[in-house]
């Protein structure tokens, strides 16, 4: 399994992520690590460019794929149902490790997930948390902001 990694602001989440990610590919191991809001940033942007299913593809058979910051970014049906969905749905399936990082718990996150800008989708989201929880172990980062 892999683990969902949360807990406040500045605790290790990411550098755990990276060194995790370091590890493996010492290994050869293949790891995509990406910023979750960047991802989403990117993959819009793909859209226009026809490299979207390139990309979904790429984020699916990755041996290890490392998410960093979910809930970090701006909720879209769209990335939800039609990137986030399918990407979990294949590494569950494929019993492919995957890793993620967030400011949110369980709960919390489910919330996020089913607010977009045009509604609020509970079984969506609940869709997303139900593989989440399968595929990945929750663990509470604590301590204290190692930024300040």
């Amino acid at each position: 399994k892999g683990i969902y990694l949360h807990g406040k602001f500045g605790t290790g989440k990411t550098f755990i992520l990276l060194t995790l990610a370091k590890e493996l590919t010492k290994k050869n191991i293949k790891v995509i690590y990406a910023y979750y809001p960047d991802l989403v940033r990117h993959i819009k942007s793909s859209i226009g460019n026809n490299n979207l299913e390139i990309l979904i593809n790429k984020l699916k058979a990755i041996d290890v794929l490392m998410l960093d910051d979910i809930g970090g970014e701006n909720n879209t049906a769209f990335i939800r149902d039609e990137v986030l969905g399918p990407i979990l749905q294949y590494r569950m399936l494929g019993k492919m490790p995957t890793f993620m990082t967030s400011n949110y718990n369980i709960d919390l996150l489910r919330n996020h997930l089913s607010e977009t800008k045009d509604n609020i989708d509970r079984i969506k989201s609940d869709r997303i948390i139900e593989r989440i929880i399968f595929m990945m172990n929750p663990i509470e980062l604590k301590g204290n902001n190692y930024r300040h």
